[in-house]
């Protein structure tokens, strides 16, 4: 009779233990649970390299550098000046800016104001303040000052490209 105790004392002790190792975090065929890592928060350095951009995007456009001035589009953007309608399409943004380079006169330049970066770092706007002096046939000098905006998108590649360039006159 203490053999027989002794046994199911024997079993219910493994019973016991082996449904305690079970239920363990570290054992059993269970999944452990993952732990989210956050990405590094990189808006600061992703506006940073905005800033650079448009800075180089706005001295491609003073120097009246059509084709530096056009690499800085992404595939698709759209163009949206006033008093015109909507520019898609890398051909036409060409266009636009080719004809605003032909007009005398010192040309487009402009100055960032604020950029916001999207906690994804994928996408951001950038809002500033634009100059555009031209030189009239009778030698007078028009400056159209005026304010925009201008949507940011991240390449595949890491460079940030134009998306949406939109501007209006404060005249």
């Amino acid at each position: 009779m203490l053999n027989v105790r002794f046994a199911l004392l024997v079993c219910a002790f493994l019973l016991i233990a082996g449904l305690i190792a079970g239920c363990s975090t570290g054992g059993g065929d269970q999944p452990q649970p993952q732990v989210a890592v956050q990405p590094a928060d990189t808006r600061a350095s992703e506006e940073a390299a905005i800033r650079a951009a448009s800075a180089a995007w706005s001295q491609a456009s003073a120097a009246k550098d059509v084709d530096k001035t056009v690499s800085f589009y992404g595939d698709g953007a759209v163009v949206m000046s006033p008093k015109a309608p909507a520019v898609h399409g890398s051909e036409n943004i060409r266009k636009g800016w080719a004809e605003g380079f032909a007009t005398p006169g010192p040309g487009l330049s402009w100055r960032t104001t604020a950029v916001e970066v999207a906690r994804s770092g994928d996408l951001a706007y950038e809002n500033g303040t634009y100059d555009f002096v031209t030189t009239g046939k009778d030698g007078k000098t028009s400056d159209e000052k005026g304010k925009y905006l201008v949507i940011w998108k991240k390449q595949a590649d890491g460079a940030w490209k134009v998306a949406v360039d939109m501007d209006n006159t404060d005249q």
